[in-house]
């Protein structure tokens, strides 16, 4: 069946089947006609896990389609359910790459259920996807695990390692030809960060979190000693997955457990004959049980796997995906805010529950012209800078185009909503390394 935003659930359970018609049936959930925030309109129901449910919705003015993905009341654990939706609204909002999904907004509903909205996906997860496919070719199931390895990379350089790598957190989209892979739910990750005993509190010792076939045997014997290499681990089984058609261990929870601690990893070529021994190899050493005999990074796999995939790379730069600069970065690459002052605004959102442009506003920092100069470049609209002789440039433009005052004008009020817009879209892009705060009873 095919899922679009609904990619965004997590549940223990697993999703129940979707129903676009239907609207969630837990008291103080949004229906299908309500209106959120004031600007997002629910579509649809999408599907629902063990803690939260997921809705298409489209957002009043700019017309764009979205996810949000909404905590569910009485669910077991709230606090520490809701701990763990703000880890990932945190963790997937501080990355830039096309592989994992963008955060978007981030709030409470009337009720006090948090939120948050992300972008929405089409396509399916590989969990659905598999049982119809059966085994990959070699190149497509590298191309696969060197997208997903792309995106933890960037995450592990950031301190966030997943600790739940598996086919149903991996989201295949089309981009014209090519498949787009998008590395979902952060909700149990681990981040370098993390405040120590809230940590503990929620990865006590001996305690495991994650699907037992994927996970390492580090991480099996307690969730606090997974590190980058658990993940590798995780996307070794998955690759070994695609290429054989099914994990190296099946059966019931405690009998997986216990062959993913001690036994041998099944030869991959033992189960396809047609496997290049190469690979089966990379294969292995993804798997191996000493973290330290494993590839130690993520660039690492990468690098061992490029002889084997796509003979040309995708370019997702060129279908307009290249990852957008940071707000903060900008206005301090061109003059227009320090450095002190950019980590005082920081400061103060982190205490608050407002976006970076807003809190710069508030405290006079930067002059609003300067913001949505900032905000052009980052949205990659073109715009004079601000300072710059405005007749000087009206100018010069009307040497090239003649000049029409009310389509100009027309094109000015247009391209100043679009940036109004990205003000209220843009969420904390710029990050130090201390983790944004979100609104106390708010995301994930």
């Amino acid at each position: 069946m095919k899922k679009s935003g609904a990619a965004q659930l997590s549940s223990a359970t697993g999703p129940r089947p979707l129903d676009g018609a239907k609207g969630s049936e837990h008291p103080g959930m949004p229906m299908p006609g309500d209106t959120i925030a004031g600007k997002y309109q629910v579509a649809r129901w999408l599907g629902e896990g063990g803690m939260a449910v997921v809705y298409e919705a489209v957002h009043l003015r700019l017309r764009q389609r979205l996810a949000i993905k909404v905590l569910r009341a009485g669910i077991p654990d709230f606090e520490e359910v809701l701990t763990r939706f703000e880890r990932e609204a945190r963790a997937t909002a501080q990355l830039r790459s096309i592989h994992t999904a963008r955060i978007v907004d981030v709030d409470t509903l009337p009720s006090g259920l948090p939120y948050i909205v992300m972008e929405f996906l089409e396509g399916a997860d590989l969990d659905a996807t598999l049982p119809t496919v059966g085994t990959m070719s070699v190149e497509r199931a590298v191309d696969i695990v060197v997208q997903v390895a792309d995106a933890m990379q960037e995450a592990h350089a950031l301190g966030i390692v997943h600790r739940d790598l598996k086919p149903a957190n991996l989201f295949v989209c089309r981009v014209g030809d090519r498949e787009l892979v998008k590395v979902l739910d952060f909700g149990i990750s681990k981040t370098a960060e993390d405040d120590d005993a809230r940590n503990s509190r929620l990865t006590q010792a001996g305690q495991y979190f994650g699907t037992p076939c994927y996970a390492s045997p580090e991480q099996l014997r307690s969730a606090d000693e997974a590190d980058q290499r658990s993940d590798i681990w995780s996307l070794g089984i998955v690759f070994y997955e695609l290429l054989t058609g099914h994990p190296p261990f099946i059966g019931t929870l405690t009998s997986v457990i216990a062959r993913v601690m001690t036994d041998p990893i099944p030869w991959p070529v033992d189960v396809r004959p047609d496997l290049p021994p190469e690979v089966a190899r990379i294969v292995m050493r993804a798997l191996k049980r000493n973290p330290d005999e494993r590839f130690q990074s993520m660039r690492e796999l990468s690098e061992a796997l490029a002889p084997f995939g796509p003979a040309q790379k995708a370019s997702w730069a060129a279908e307009g995906q290249r990852p957008r600069s940071r707000l903060g970065e900008i206005l301090v690459a061109d003059g227009l805010l320090t450095q002190e002052s950019l980590q005082r605004a920081l400061k103060e959102q982190r205490n608050g529950d407002k976006l970076l442009g807003r809190v710069l506003l508030d405290l006079g920092l930067v002059a609003h012209a300067d913001l949505l100069t900032a905000l052009a470049k980052q949205q990659g609209i073109a715009m004079a800078p601000a300072g710059v002789d405005r007749e000087r440039t009206e100018r010069e433009a009307t040497t090239l185009v003649p000049r029409r005052p009310k389509s100009r004008i027309a094109v000015l009020v247009a391209v100043s909503l679009a940036l109004l817009g990205a003000v209220a879209l843009t969420v904390t892009l710029y990050e130090s390394r201390a983790h944004p705060s979100l609104p106390p009873t708010s995301a994930h």
